[in-house]
């Protein structure tokens, strides 16, 4: 068993994923070297990267409108991101910028 970061991530995830990256041994995030970052600033560190949240709510709403069309479904899709998921006003004013009340046939 791999006792590494590394390893917990590869089990973790379907890895790897888009921004994520191996880079001379260093898990790279966005292009972001994660082993300097947590040098900085130690450890637990947690990442919050603001063009992701707005990216993976555009890609949720393309699901849906992709499968009501694909269905011939009528109905509205709503978006709602769980504002009580991050208590950093930085992340919880993302969500809105992402124009999350329209419907996935707005998309």
């Amino acid at each position: 068993m791999n006792n590494s970061y590394l390893g917990l991530v590869e089990q973790t995830f379907n890895f790897p994923q888009p921004g994520i990256e191996v880079k001379n041994g260093n898990l790279i995030f966005n292009g972001i070297d994660i082993k300097k970052l947590i040098e900085k600033h130690g450890t637990p560190l947690k990442v919050t990267y603001l063009p992701k949240i707005g990216m993976n709510i555009d890609r949720a709403k393309q699901y849906f409108a992709n499968a009501m069309k694909r269905h011939k479904y009528e109905g509205k899709y709503y978006y709602c991101y769980c504002t009580k998921s991050s208590h950093f006003s930085f992340v919880v004013e993302e969500a809105p910028s992402s124009k999350i009340c329209h419907t996935a046939n707005n998309a």
